[in-house]
């Protein structure tokens, strides 16, 4: 087989896969992060605090924790083409059943349930790649598909802030517009996941006899290979510092996106420009952000140096916010926007050298089970970042205490990377 059939071969899977997984996770994001463009009309329509919004924005990570590891061990006995439909079906009803939010118990309960829906999607999706794409591609691949949280703030931004205006058409309000015709797209994703995506490489009718046979065998061959989930390694792996650090690092990051993503459009509204402007302003950081995680996960191919390139991107979040709280009004300025852009380059930047990490840290049959801990561990930031966010301004009356204790955040935990994480990184120590 020659270097350039291989690349071929490749290339066939990534057309035929990326684009539908990458559709997938816009909506996923978008069904995300939409309760950031709603909460200015929840707070005037319910009046809930700051507090309260963020809470109830947060609990989604919460059921999203909890069923994340045996979402993602099931995807692995029953496949990702079924289970991930089935995710994605569940998760679009709930997110247009946000129409029915009525009050504080309500809104906590929905946002909830979500995020129990949509427990294992992204893990799954990540073990997914780790079954079709060899070592040398995967940190590309992590970012052509993680290329999604960016952009569905540059794609979701606008098209909220437009669904926000439909208020009184049918005599529903904006927000409940916005959730209603973002969150059905989801269902009819999920159906056609079913359809068209293949669980492994040998399922697969776009490769010939021979692609299946080299793709199969060099897979085989590397470190986080396909193996069935084994209970106990993957328990076995929940406590190795490695790991641990892995889930701070995610926790951090996850911190870091989620506290934007759900105030960032609060924050700008607060300047008084239009939902117009707010949209457009919103979806900038996140556009910056595209361009630096393409730049990243071709750097950290390239250079293989997944290490440095992590510890890279947690202080080039940590720089852009502490710039956006000293000279930028925590974000509500030209200049903190700019700053927030910066950060956004560290915080969707740091997927493409993150992910591909775990499956070097792990042993085979814990990576289905690991990935997820990582994910649904590091996906608590959702919950706690926001909250900090929202507790610190109702306290100090400004978002810069916020954003100063999310800069913290990143400080911490790539000091915790730089000594724990580099001599894996380099290869010198065994798997969990």
């Amino acid at each position: 087989m020659t270097a350039e059939w291989e690349r071929a071969t490749i290339r066939t899977v990534i057309w035929r896969l990326l684009p539908l997984l990458l559709l997938a996770y816009l909506a996923a994001y978008i069904d995300r992060i939409n309760i950031g463009f709603a909460g200015v009309a929840l707070k005037k329509e319910f009046g809930f605090s700051n507090t309260v919004f963020a809470t109830g924005a947060g609990l989604f990570f919460i059921g999203y924790f909890l069923f994340e590891v045996p979402s993602n061990m099931l995807l692995a006995r029953l496949g990702a083409r079924r289970w991930i439909a089935r995710i994605m079906v569940t998760w679009g009803l709930l997110s247009a059943a946000m129409i029915f939010v009525q009050g504080t118990t309500s809104f906590y309960l929905l946002r909830f349930l979500l995020g129990f829906a949509e427990a294992g999607f992204f893990p799954g999706v990540i073990y997914y790649l780790v079954c079709w794409f060899p070592a040398d591609y995967r940190a590309r691949m992590m970012a052509l598909f993680t290329a999604g949280i960016p952009l569905s703030t540059v794609i979701g931004a606008p098209i909220s802030s437009q669904l926000l205006k439909m208020s009184g058409i049918g005599g529903l309000p904006g927000w409940q517009w916005m959730f209603l015709l973002e969150g059905l797209p989801a269902v009819g994703i999920g159906l056609l996941v079913l359809v068209a995506l293949p669980d492994r490489p040998r399922d697969a009718k776009f490769l010939s006899a021979d692609q299946k046979q080299w793709l199969e065998s060099k897979l085989a061959a590397e470190p986080g290979h396909y193996e069935p989930p084994h209970l106990r390694s993957t328990l076995k792996s929940f406590y190795d510092v490695r790991v641990m650090v892995l889930c701070l690092v995610y926790f951090a990051n996850i911190s870091a996106n989620l506290s934007l993503a759900f105030f960032l459009p609060q924050i700008i509204a607060s300047t008084g420009v239009s939902l117009t402007v707010t949209g457009w302003l919103t979806a900038f950081p996140s556009a910056v952000g595209v361009l630096g995680l393409v730049v990243i996960g071709w750097l950290s191919d390239r250079t293989s140096n997944h290490y440095a390139l992590l510890l890279v991107t947690l202080l080039i979040t940590a720089c852009g916010f502490l710039a956006a709280a000293m000279f930028g009004a925590g974000g509500a300025s030209a200049i903190g926007i700019a700053a927030l852009a910066f950060a956004s380059i560290g915080i969707h930047g740091l997927k493409a050298p993150f992910w591909p990490l775990a499956p070097i840290v792990l042993a085979g049959s814990a990576t289905a089970g690991g990935i997820a801990w990582i994910n649904s561990v590091g996906n608590l930031g959702g919950f706690f970042g926001p909250f900090i966010l929202g507790w610190l301004t109702d306290t100090f009356g400004t978002y810069k205490a916020g954003i100063y204790a999310l800069a913290a955040v990143q400080v911490v935990v790539a000091l915790l990377a730089a000594w724990v994480l580099r001599p894996q990184a380099n290869g010198r120590a065994g798997k969990a």
